[in-house]
């Protein structure tokens, strides 16, 4: 009982809770319209759709790692109780995005008419694609704006607040999102998220960007270029890394298996978002920890003792997926099925990478920017070998594409724990026990029943059993100070 009040406690105080509810019930909402939308739309416009969201995600990059400097520098004077240059940072990054977002806005509807002028309304296809392009630059501004405002709020301490407003308008924008998507097929598959970030903008304004002012100082804005930029490589990167699979699909297959592909994809989101989550918030605190007492080794022991709890959430994700996407594809989206094992493929590899999301963010909290590039560059190179060579070698599947994709992810954690490990002296052992084990003591014994029980429904019960067991004996162990 003394261990049950204790554990109590700190979960009252583990404001990261509601959060990460508040995401999961968007997560879930968020997999309620891709798997409705996967049951309308087919497999060849669904990669042409996936094919625009890759041109949108580089966009993302036009602003020059300003808001990267913004994300990691704003927690950080808000630590100092430097609210002056807090303010200023907020004030030019927003300028700046203003500035860079309308000039791509123009020039790229000004090549989406040029290219496609001949073929809207003629070729569906074509008018497809020209669509996605042209509403690319509408989507990023609106998304950027969206973060921003959102990682605000929660930069603030508010995160129940951020909590709420996200909860709220993900559900105004699924029941948006589902009408048009009913109505308009392919073009509604945009719905959802450009009316989720017009509503967080205007949801978020108050506690994030009311009283913002243009400015224009470019000495200001260079400097966090400057500060940003290794941010940006290593996140564009990041960017490639999550791609690579996409375009070695795109370069070795076509685009229908890429919408095949889009269901490990939504397995790939599912899995990962809830420890993103946690991850997300675990690195503001350790961002005002370090602003505070700038002592690295108080930032490892506790960036581990974070580390232990994502790792559970992690391996409970892991399972909550691998069971479960199977079953919705078969009932909910049957043109959808050769993608089904594939995700159970990726998930795993992923699964592992996701424990040590935190200890990535310590070389961002330590501006250690050579470090945090050449770990990305790793990841990035094993990616391309393994979901390359595993295609050409083996069988142009995306089942192997999957196997590259998870086990480019599962060496990269360990590069981390490696690097880690040396840089500080810190004991390597601990950072697996940390990471690693929680996630593997769930879900092995949750493959295993899979793969040995025939029947799947037995097997969900017996990983629900030890996964009630693993956490109970680990939280114990996290909580018992």
């Amino acid at each position: 009982m003394r261990i049950l009040k204790t554990l109590l406690n700190k979960l009252k105080s583990a404001d990261f809770i509601l959060v990460t509810l508040s995401t999961v019930a968007c997560s879930a909402m968020s997999f309620v319209f891709s798997v409705y939308s996967k049951s309308l739309v087919p497999n060849k416009p669904m990669g042409i759709y996936s094919t625009c969201l890759i041109v949108q995600t580089y966009m993302t990059y036009a602003q020059f790692g300003v808001l990267n400097a913004y994300n990691r520098d704003y927690p950080q004077a808000l630590g100092r109780k430097d609210f002056e240059a807090a303010n200023k940072m907020k004030n030019t990054a927003v300028t700046f995005m203003l500035m860079v977002y309308a000039l791509i806005f123009l020039c790229f509807e000004a090549w989406v008419l040029f290219r496609y002028h001949g073929s809207i309304g003629v070729d569906q296809y074509q008018t497809f694609f020209a669509f996605g392009y042209a509403m690319c630059p509408v989507m990023i501004l609106l998304k950027s704006f969206d973060d921003m405002s959102n990682a605000t709020v929660r930069m603030n301490g508010k995160y129940n607040k951020s909590a709420y407003i996200g909860f709220g308008r993900t559900l105004a924008a699924l029941l948006i999102g589902v009408v048009v998507l009913r109505f308009a097929g392919y073009y509604g598959l945009y719905a959802m998220t450009m009316s989720s970030a017009i509503l967080g903008i205007i949801l978020f304004h108050k506690d994030s960007l009311k009283g913002v002012k243009l400015d224009f100082d470019f000495s200001y804005m260079k400097l966090m270029i400057m500060g940003g930029l290794p941010l940006l490589i290593n996140s564009l990167i990041w960017t490639i890394v999550q791609n690579v699979d996409k375009h070695v699909i795109l370069t070795f297959m076509d685009t229908e298996a890429l919408g095949v592909y889009t269901v490990p994809t939504m397995g790939f989101t599912t899995m990962v978002l809830v420890p993103q989550t946690i991850s997300q918030v675990f690195y503001i605190k350790i961002s005002h920890l370090y602003g505070a007492h700038q002592d690295e080794k108080e930032l490892l022991d506790k960036a581990g003792y974070f580390t232990s709890i994502t790792a559970l959430v992690s391996g409970a994700a892991c399972l909550f997926v691998f069971y479960v996407m199977p079953i919705f594809v078969r009932y909910f989206m049957p043109m959808y099925t050769e993608g089904t094992a594939a995700t159970q493929i990726l998930v795993i590899g992923v699964a592992i990478y996701s424990t040590t999301m935190i200890f990535g963010n310590i070389f961002s909290v330590l501006k250690l920017n050579k470090s945090l590039i050449a770990n990305s560059v790793a990841l990035c190179i094993f990616n391309i070998i393994f979901s390359s060579a595993l295609v050409v070698l083996v069988e142009r599947s995306i089942n192997m594409v999957a196997i590259g994709t998870g086990l480019s992810y599962a060496l990269y954690s360990l590069l981390l724990i490696v690097k880690l490990s040396r840089r500080f002296k810190y004991p390597m052992l601990k950072l697996l026990t940390n990471s690693w084990l929680p996630l593997i003591a769930i879900v092995a014994p949750g493959v295993a029943y899979y793969m040995l029980i025939r029947n799947v429904y037995i097997a969900i019960v017996a990983s629900l059993f030890t996964v009630t067991i693993v956490c109970g004996i680990i939280l114990k162990l996290i909580f018992r100070k």
